[in-house]
């Protein structure tokens, strides 16, 4: 039995590791705004289902076209693990995403958007549970409470008037709930698995992007496939309705994935986590200055746990040291 790993470094982090967590941040705060900015009357006019499918066919070729550059510089001399068991565990996050994904439209229409988005935060501890157990890392008790601090914070901030109003805010059905919590269970196995699939083989990164992606692209096409508007109405339907707008989202969403598996790359899922949690708030802001959103003392104070909880998490020790002694100098009688 291997020996747990000790909990993430306190280290600054190298070149590579911060533009991962600055892209994957700035890029899930844009897809937020560009789905909001891509409604046209409230409503959408392409077929949602269409936008990940799009967005997985693009991080292919995207990915592709790294692999083959990186495999031209490299004189067609580079080791590649093709096995049976690389590429199914490719397609093990590959198949949780994809049913997690199809999941929140049940979810969201048995408990509502608020609810939805306020149970949304027990991915945060549910990732941690299983980046314990799957990933051997050890993490200690400060780190522990500051993950459930970081998820009231994260609660704080969606607050709404709800109380006010006299909702006691756990309105919708046992099934919504039950199917939620598999949910967060299912996001969070699925971020786990891609982790430890990027980082247990020896495959260069734009390579195990391709496995990742490839089977990303079987499953949405399955999905459309499925809902049967492309077989009725014919390949038409995968562009109808599309604009600038939605075009921008889609490839935002392209970038952001391929952010998002450098940090597990080169990071882990708690700075995924962090990362995603950062976003949730620059959004909201931006939510408030330009979309003229009420502003919420909620927020605000979310905000601030959500960011001592993130500080305390990475630098607990160092903050609970006790600072030397303060010499005065001395005064000498005459």
């Amino acid at each position: 039995r291997s020996s747990p790993r000790p909990s993430p470094p306190t280290r600054d982090m190298t070149p590579t590791q911060i533009f991962a967590f600055t892209a994957q941040m700035l890029l899930t705060c844009s897809v937020s705004l560009l789905t909001h900015a891509s409604m046209e009357d409230g409503k959408y006019a392409y077929n949602t289902l269409t936008v990940p499918l799009f967005a997985e066919l693009t991080k292919l070729i995207l990915s592709g076209s790294l692999f083959l550059k990186d495999y031209h510089d490299a004189g067609g001399k580079m080791a590649l693990d093709v096995g049976v068991g690389t590429v199914m565990a490719a397609a093990v996050p590959a198949l949780m995403y994809f049913i997690s994904n199809n999941l929140n439209f049940i979810i969201i229409k048995e408990l509502g958007p608020t609810n939805f988005q306020l149970l949304n935060n027990l991915k945060i501890l549910a990732t941690a549970v299983f980046f314990r157990l799957i990933m051997k890392v050890k993490l200690n008790d400060l780190q522990w409470r500051m993950l459930i601090i970081l998820t009231v914070g994260c609660t704080v901030s969606q607050l709404t008037g709800c109380v006010a109003e006299g909702s006691s805010g756990l309105a919708g059905s046992t099934l919504g709930y039950a199917l939620k919590l598999c949910n967060a269970c299912l996001t969070a196995l699925g971020s786990v698995f891609c982790e430890k699939f990027l980082k247990g083989n020896s495959n260069p990164f734009h390579f195990q992007n391709c496995l990742l992606y490839l089977w990303g692209s079987l499953f949405t096409t399955f999905s459309v496939l499925v809902e049967g508007k492309l077989i009725v109405g014919g390949m038409q339907q995968l562009i109808r309705g599309h604009s600038v707008l939605s075009f921008a989202l889609i490839a935002n969403y392209a970038f952001v994935g391929i952010a998002t598996s450098g940090v597990m790359k080169y990071l882990d899922n708690i700075a995924k986590t962090f990362a995603a949690t950062g976003a949730m708030f620059v959004v909201a802001a931006v939510a408030v200055i330009w979309f003229g959103e009420p502003f919420r003392i909620s927020l605000v104070m979310g905000g601030i746990i959500a960011a001592l909880a993130i500080e305390v998490f990475y630098h607990g020790e160092s903050l609970l040291q006790t600072p030397p002694p303060l010499h005065l100098p001395q005064t000498h009688r005459h």
